[in-house]
């Protein structure tokens, strides 16, 4: 029985004229006194319309929160819940993704809004993401763009004689190519219309670090299929002191570039996402790390689904 047969059965029951209804002001104080706490979906803003209300007005008016892919797209947002907690306190948790064209699992965030819907504190809980594993998910157009592009092999490739930037794990050979620092980084990426875009990436520091980014190439010559999950674990640039840096991620990090920006890395295709190498198949890419300005670089350790080092000499 549904709760709507069991309500018009109660009706039946026990008949109750219009004048006998409480008012609707009435209803909403009840409802607020007699939630254990918290309420969801929409039953939230009924309970607690003021700071529901506020908790949208403040995601639509400060959308540059979400970072440089998601603050000038389209966003629709979602009530999940709002919690009563001390002093008067709503916590509303909300649920965002872009309003056209996205197919994956919304972003998730929570703001705490006083009685008055004054935001007191906001939290990303999480990102949108993208039910496409080999593509750019970077909601902003860049979503349709291969983030690595994989090559069927026709023969069996080996290691090039005497390169020490090619070497091989339990399952894929992996040629890197050296390092190279940039202040920042400008490319061309096609967008869901199939319009160039330019796009850059800056360091997050960029008064003392460059960006360096490095070309990888995977090669699975096993006999099954490999799965790798490019990510912030994905490898570690190890510099002249030892010291380890991972991977950017390379898709939130870029956002569009001003008008009249010159592209300075031609042919960038940012490595990023899981990706399937079937045997006989390569993908190639370029991974980004944020480095002190002047830093060398020793060696790249690869860790994603194999482990290999290659040593810059």
């Amino acid at each position: 029985m549904t709760e709507e047969n069991k309500d018009e059965i109660e009706t039946a029951e026990n008949p109750q004229s219009a004048a006998d209804e409480p008012a609707p002001e009435t209803v909403k104080a009840q409802l607020q006194d007699t939630a254990p706490g918290i309420a969801r979906d929409a039953e939230a803003a009924v309970a607690f319309p003021a700071q529901v209300t506020a908790a949208l007005e403040y995601a639509a008016v400060n959308q540059y929160e979400y970072g440089p892919r998601l603050h000038d797209v389209e966003l629709i947002w979602d009530v999940v819940s709002a919690e009563a907690m001390v002093n008067d306190i709503v916590r509303v948790r909300l649920q965002y993704s872009p309003a056209t064209s996205f197919r994956g699992d919304p972003g998730v965030e929570y703001m705490d809004v006083d009685p008055d819907g004054a935001i007191l504190a906001r939290r990303q809980v999480r990102v949108p993401k993208e039910n496409k594993p080999v593509v750019l998910m970077g909601i902003t157009a860049l979503s349709v763009v291969l983030a690595v592009f994989v090559i069927s092999l026709m023969t069996v490739l080996k290691p090039e004689s005497g390169d020490p930037l090619y070497v091989a794990g339990r399952v894929l050979w992996i040629k890197s190519e050296r390092p190279v620092a940039e202040q920042n980084i400008v490319y061309t990426g096609a967008s869901t219309s199939g319009k160039k875009i330019t796009w850059e990436m800056n360091p997050v520091d960029a008064e003392n670090n460059v960006l360096v980014y490095v070309k990888v190439r995977l090669i699975n010559q096993s006999s099954g299929t490999a799965s790798i999950l490019i990510d912030e674990n994905a490898a570690d640039l190890l510099d002249g002191n030892r010291k380890s840096y991972q991977p950017l991620n390379s898709i939130t990090n870029a956002h569009t570039a001003d008008a009249g920006t010159e592209v300075n890395v031609a042919g960038f295709i940012p490595m990023w996402g899981s990706i399937e190498l079937n045997n006989g198949q390569e993908v190639s890419g370029m991974l980004v790390f944020e480095l002190p300005r002047g830093s060398s670089f020793t060696e790249l350790r690869w860790n994603a689904s194999d482990s290999a080092t290659i040593r810059y000499r």
